[in-house]
This record gives structure tokens, C-alpha cells and sequence, in this order.
């Protein structure tokens, strides 16, 4: 039987997910581990309006440096101006 977050810690949880992440992106970037790190972080913790499918094509975009690399970084730095703003800095 599998665990529940009411049985089980919620770190142990998050950081699972966060590997389910990475394993769906190792066939599309050889940079998985930060691709799954960024994905689970920007969807789970920092509550982006894109579900994880989009977010992970933002992000390998700009791992990749694919045809969408300008728009897929101007994304990233928004999100960087935004947590910033976010922690009042």
C-alpha cells in the first residue's frame, strides 16, 4: 500500500516528485536533474499559472538553447523578477 502524505513526510514527497520530474525530462536534456529541480519548483512552490508540461518546455528551451531560446529566457528572468519581488528585494 502506498504511503499518504497523512502516514508519510511531506519532504519525502516533494523530493520524489521532483525525481518523477527528472526522469520525464532525461530523453529531451542531458541537464534532467536541474530541468526536474526547476520544473518542481517553479509549479509547486512558487504557483506559475502553467502546468508542468509547459514549464518544462520553458525550461528545456532555455537548457537546450532550442528555436524558442529568447522567449523561453525572457520567461525565466520574469520569473526571476518576480520571486524577487516576491521576497521584497
Amino acid at each position: 500500500m502506498a504511503k499518504t502524505i497523512g502516514d508519510g513526510d511531506k519532504t519525502d514527497f516533494d523530493e520524489t516528485r521532483r525525481l518523477l520530474y527528472m526522469a520525464l525530462l532525461a530523453s529531451r536534456t542531458k541537464r534532467y536533474n536541474l530541468g526536474g529541480t526547476l520544473v518542481n519548483a517553479l509549479r509547486h512552490h512558487h504557483a506559475v499559472d502553467l502546468d508542468a508540461d509547459e514549464i518544462a518546455d520553458r525550461v528545456v528551451g532555455l537548457l537546450e538553447q532550442g528555436p524558442a531560446k529568447a522567449d523561453d529566457e525572457a520567461w525565466v528572468r520574469e520569473q526571476i523578477t518576480r520571486i524577487t519581488a516576491e521576497l521584497g528585494g
